[in-house]
């Protein structure tokens, strides 16, 4: 279904391929050229290998994946864009712990800001788009944590003003997360919950140690970007379009 990645290594292969000669360089000098169907002769042989791949690439990364009501932006400590792509990271990783049979279902979602490389414009949105808001190969994985672990990570969260988190309330005060309510319940020290992240944030990035300090660990093998273009697929095929939702999961004291 996701053919981009697999299309761009192809594309790469090829120009490796035709590049690689067993040459003395004596000397190196640049030149651009433009590569579409208006190319001079210069390296024929290398555009009429590359131009069917291009062209596939570009009529995938143009398919439109859904509909987004209004212009929406990452902002602290919540927005319609982190609640989104945090609710819907929860979605997919339920269904895929219920698809896999796991022996969890994930109760809170976490999607790193710095990740989120770009906003979502009014009208439609391509898979094109949904690379420039997530170009990195994350994977989705699940972390066990105890309620103690949580408050920590959330403590976090409160002290860099808020976040994309999906699955929990809570209030900043003091730079610190206070009256967290996961799956409707107030958190519990010494329970032990599920979350579903990225293999990024999981192994410590944006100096989230407590996520390495897990339980327990299962990877799924998952792009999240691939999880971001299922979902909003899934959705527009329903008929539904994005909407902004700012539910208050995040406040301030």
């Amino acid at each position: 279904m996701f053919r981009t990645f697999s299309l761009t290594v192809l594309i790469t292969y090829f120009l490796l391929a035709t590049a690689c000669k067993s040459t003395y360089i004596s000397s190196v000098s640049y030149k651009n050229t433009s590569v579409d169907e208006q190319v001079n002769n210069i390296d024929s042989n290398l555009v009429s290998i590359y131009l069917p791949y291009k062209n596939k690439l570009d009529i995938d990364m143009n398919r439109i994946i859904s509909v987004c009501e209004i212009d929406m932006v990452k902002n602290k400590p919540e927005s319609g864009l982190t609640n989104l792509l945090a609710d819907l990271l929860l979605e997919e990783g339920k269904d895929k712990a219920r698809n896999q049979s796991l022996n969890f279902v994930p109760e809170v979602s976490f999607f790193n800001y710095g990740g989120i490389r770009t906003g979502l414009q009014k009208g439609n949105i391509t898979v094109g788009k949904a690379f420039e808001l997530m170009p990195f190969e994350n994977e989705m994985v699940f972390v066990q944590l105890t309620g103690a672990q949580l408050q920590q990570f959330y403590d976090l969260i409160a002290e860099s003003g808020g976040g994309s988190v999906g699955g929990v309330r809570f209030v900043i005060s003091n730079r610190k997360a206070k009256n967290i309510i996961v799956s409707g319940k107030p958190l519990q020290p010494e329970n032990k919950y599920w979350m579903v992240t990225n293999d990024y944030a999981a192994n410590g990035g944006d100096d989230f140690i407590v996520l390495r300090q897990r339980l327990d660990f299962k990877s799924t093998g998952i792009k999240i970007r691939d999880v971001i273009i299922r979902n909003f697929e899934k959705q527009h095929k329903a008929g539904l379009t994005l909407k902004e939702n700012l539910d208050g999961r995040i406040g301030n004291e």
